[in-house]
């Protein structure tokens, strides 16, 4: 191995403005030949933070490796290339003063980590893991090479620092992931719900020292995150109690753990608990639980599935809650089970998770009824999309019928209903789409005209308006999305009509639209100008966006760069997969990728609702086609670069 420069040694250098390899060299590069810094130097820098998988050099490959000044993404860098040409590490000059302020590492010739220097003081303060090495984006206040808060953070992320953070009985890796009141707020909780949050996250932060220290905590040096395991994250709408924006938030969260050559070997389980989206990052709330000490820890609610007798237990006299512990038990366990079993024991299980939801709904007091009538209506619903729970049409035309004299709440089980029908309908053998699909708009039509204010009408007539829109009724679509921005303007359905709007609005006009390339550097469709751009809209679960990819890719080798521009934006919501995807399938334009997906910004800012969707922009910057097919692009590049 290279010898590694310790973390100290090049803080204490690079703080004093000695450290030949950055300062002098590119400075003194082009005039002097001796300021060439070396490679086994180079390659003896590493990471300020832990747990970077990146290549390392064996001693005897050094000679073959080289180290020179590159443009790499148009900045300058020392690029240091292994035996075989591929990329190990890039330090890189980003405001053009001639002193590294970026240090990049690689894997398999893909960068996977940098630390950057963000305030131009030759001291690190930002670190990010990219590509394939994730998604985590750390800030470095102190600039002491520990992070101490999380910009980005997935929630597998999230629970995988948790296991860490119990694996070294380190505090402060725990606490840092904690939401503070601030962040609790931004995410749309408000009192009361924003009290007890906060009182949560105290006791969390207070409590873990004791956890880590406990003797239930087997938790060995050998110790590694495996995998997350949890149900499908859930939005807490606007309007709820304690709830003042839609919130996402995943709960009975379990991190699974390699115990490797630890105190008791094999695999293991650490109990997370819920999460909770805050901006880009995921964070808990509660001090995870480790078997053996679950009796000592506060069995705290979850957002959708709350212990009973949290709410109404005072009238009750705790006789309810009594009566759903050991149902809520049992829940939990059917949801733990799903996540991995085959389709026949999924039907089982989702029989059982119904039935054991109806008993809930029974037992449960005046107050909490609602709560768990919606929990029932999600998970009947979700059964007859997914295949598991075919009987479940008829399961919630009885649920319906049950709380009609409850107009908002026999609303949601009737949006639930016209869904599960659709989902049913297109399910069967042979299915008439055509006739599945006008009968899925007429429940909708229903619907909206029975429950005009219902929250899920917003969507209801959103889902119209994407037919109007896709059957070639576009004046009835922008009529229908702009009802839904002046009735529900604060929706998530309301983002996408306004979007949508514009887009159908954009031909001629210019298109702002902007954001962050996986490689971290600013991409803005409007700095292209000078020759045709296409934005194409992508996901790599989508098969029609690949076969684009590959028509795209000969056209852009056809005129190059200077003559034709394509923006990518890819909506995958598994960012890791599609970090997989590009290693193995370059694609040489920029991929600007947010979280969220076709529920992200990059796809509401222009009502992206199906996939793929491309428009394409002339030399101006103005929008001549707003839904351009792959088949029609040739020509129209012909024409507009022939124009030019």
């Amino acid at each position: 191995m290279a010898t590694t420069v310790s973390r100290s040694s090049r803080s204490r250098l690079v703080g004093a403005f000695v450290l030949p390899l950055f300062v002098l060299s590119l400075a003194f590069a082009a005039a002097s030949h001796a300021a060439q810094p070396t490679v086994d130097y180079a390659l003896g820098l590493s990471p300020f933070q832990k747990n970077v998988d990146y290549d390392r050099v064996p001693a005897d490959q050094v000679k073959a490796c080289t180290i020179k000044m590159e443009k790499e993404g148009g900045l300058n860098s020392w690029v240091v290339r292994g035996p075989r040409g591929e990329v190990l590490r890039a330090f890189s000059d980003t405001n053009g003063d001639r002193v590294v302020d970026r240090w990049s590492y690689y894997k398999d010739g893909a960068e996977v980590y940098r630390d950057i220097d963000s305030n131009h003081n030759a001291k690190a303060d930002q670190a990010r893991w990219i590509g394939a090495g994730g998604s985590r984006w750390g800030l470095d206040d102190d600039e002491n090479g520990s992070i101490d808060a999380w910009k980005v953070i997935s929630a597998e992320e999230a629970t995988a620092e948790i296991v860490e953070a119990l694996r070294s009985r380190e505090a402060s890796v725990f606490t840092r992931l904690l939401p503070t009141n601030a962040d609790l707020q931004a995410a749309g909780f408000e009192d009361p719900l924003l009290s007890d949050l906060t009182a949560r996250v105290t006791a969390a932060a207070k409590g873990f020292a004791k956890l880590a220290a406990a003797p239930a905590n087997t938790l060995g040096a050998q110790t590694r995150w495996n995998n997350m395991l949890a149900p499908q994250p859930g939005m807490l709408p606007a309007g709820a109690t304690g709830v003042a924006k839609d919130v996402t938030a995943y709960d009975n969260v379990v991190a699974l753990v390699d115990s490797g050559e630890g105190k008791t070997g094999g695999a293991g389980q650490v109990y997370v608990g819920s999460l909770v989206r805050v901006g880009d990052a995921w964070r808990p709330v509660d001090l995870p639980q480790l078997p053996g000490t679950q009796g000592e820890i506060t069995d705290a609610a979850g957002f959708f599935s709350p212990r009973a007798g949290e709410r109404g237990a005072a009238e009750a006299g705790g006789q309810e809650s009594e009566k759903i512990k050991p149902l809520l038990a049992k829940l939990r366990e059917i949801e733990t089970k799903l996540s991995t079993a085959d389709p026949a024991a999924r039907r089982q299980l989702a029989g059982a998770q119904v039935g054991l939801l109806e008993q809930v709904v029974a037992a449960a007091d005046a107050a909490e009824q609602p709560f768990w009538v919606k929990q029932l209506a999600e998970t009947i619903a979700a059964g007859v999309q997914d295949g598991a729970f075919p009987e479940g049409i008829k399961r919630l035309e009885q649920l319906a019928g049950a709380v009609a004299a409850d107009e908002p709440l026999e609303a949601f089980v009737r949006f639930r209903l016209a869904s599960a029908r659709y989902a049913a309908g297109m399910q069967e053998p042979g299915a008439d789409v055509a006739k599945v699909q006008a009968a899925w708009l007429e429940d909708l039509k229903q619907f909206v005209e029975k429950h005009p204010q219902a929250p899920d009408a917003a969507e209801a007539m959103l889902q119209m308006g994407i037919s109007d829109e896709f059957s070639g009724n576009e004046k009835e679509a922008i009529e229908r999305y702009a009802a839904i921005v002046k009735g529900f303007p604060d929706s998530p359905s309301a983002r996408k009509a306004r979007g949508a709007a514009r887009r159908l609005d954009s031909v001629g006009k210019p298109l702002a639209l902007a954001g962050t390339g996986l490689d971290g550097r600013p991409v803005a469709v409007e700095s292209l100008r000078g020759r045709p751009v296409l934005v194409h809209y992508w996901a790599t679960w989508c098969e029609p966006c690949k076969v684009d990819i590959a028509q795209i890719r000969e056209l852009y080798a056809k005129y190059g760069p200077k003559k034709f521009a394509v923006v990518g934006i890819a909506l995958d919501t598994d960012k890791p997969q599609l970090a997989k995807f590009l290693a193995a399938k370059p694609i040489p334009w920029p991929q600007l990728h947010e979280a969220g997906g076709l529920d992200g910004r990059l796809a509401e800012e222009l009502g992206v609702l199906t996939l793929p969707t491309m428009l394409l922009v002339d030399a101006q910057g103005n929008v001549v086609d707003r839904n351009l097919v792959i088949t029609d692009l040739e020509k129209k590049l012909e024409s507009l670069i022939g124009a030019n």
